[in-house]
C-alpha cells in the first residue's frame, strides 16, 4: 500500500490547508482486493479503492483535483492516457458546510504491482516498480522487419510524431 500513503504524503506536502492541517486528511480503502495468476514466479497487483476525505476545506476544491491529477500523471498514468479507465477515474462529493468551508470525498481506484522474490535462505523479499512514466515520442524512424534468417519481411518509416508522448516499457531481449 505504498501508492495510498504516497498520495497522502504528496497532498499535505502541496496544499498549504493540509500542511497546517494534516489531521483534516483521512484515507480510506475500501474492498481493497489482491490478484495474482499461475504464471512463473510469486508477484501479485493490489487493487486499492481509495476515498480520501478532507474536512472543513477552505480552499477550492478544484485545487484538490488538478494536484490530484497531477500526482497521477506520475504513480498511476493509465487512469489519464486509456479513455475507459478515464470515465470514472476520479470521483467526488462534497458538504457545504458554510460560506467558505466544505468536506470533499474523493474517490480514486489505485492498483500497485508487487514484485516478491525468493532469497536464498528460503525468505521472501518485497518490491514495487516505480510506473512507466511517458517520454517524447520517437520521431519518424526507418523499421524492418526480419526473420531468423535475416530477410525482410516489411520495412516501413514510422509516423512523425505530432504533440504526443509515449509510454516507457521495459522491454528485454528475447535472444
Amino acid at each position: 500500500m505504498k501508492k495510498p500513503i504516497s498520495l497522502r504524503d504528496y497532498l499535505v506536502q502541496n496544499i498549504q490547508f493540509l500542511k497546517d492541517n494534516p489531521d483534516k486528511l483521512s484515507i480510506l480503502i475500501e474492498s481493497g482486493r489482491y490478484r495474482s495468476t499461475l504464471a512463473t514466479g510469486y508477484s501479485m497487483e493490489s487493487i486499492c479503492p481509495v476515498r480520501f476525505l478532507i474536512q472543513d476545506f477552505s480552499g477550492d476544491p478544484d485545487l484538490i483535483a488538478f494536484l490530484l491529477f497531477q500526482w497521477l500523471r506520475v504513480h498511476q498514468s493509465e487512469l489519464m492516457t486509456n479513455l475507459e479507465k478515464n470515465k470514472n477515474a476520479v470521483k467526488f462529493e462534497a458538504e457545504i458546510l458554510d460560506n467558505d468551508k466544505v468536506d470533499v470525498l474523493f474517490e480514486v481506484e489505485l492498483t500497485e504491482r508487487v514484485i516478491l522474490t525468493k532469497n536464498q535462505d528460503g525468505s521472501f523479499s518485497f518490491s514495487y516498480p516505480e510506473e512507466p512514466q511517458l517520454t517524447a515520442a520517437l520521431p519518424a524512424t526507418p523499421c524492418e522487419l526480419i526473420d531468423d534468417h535475416g530477410n525482410i519481411l516489411a520495412a516501413w518509416t514510422s509516423a512523425e510524431p505530432q504533440d504526443s508522448v509515449s509510454i516507457e516499457m521495459p522491454l528485454f531481449n528475447k535472444r
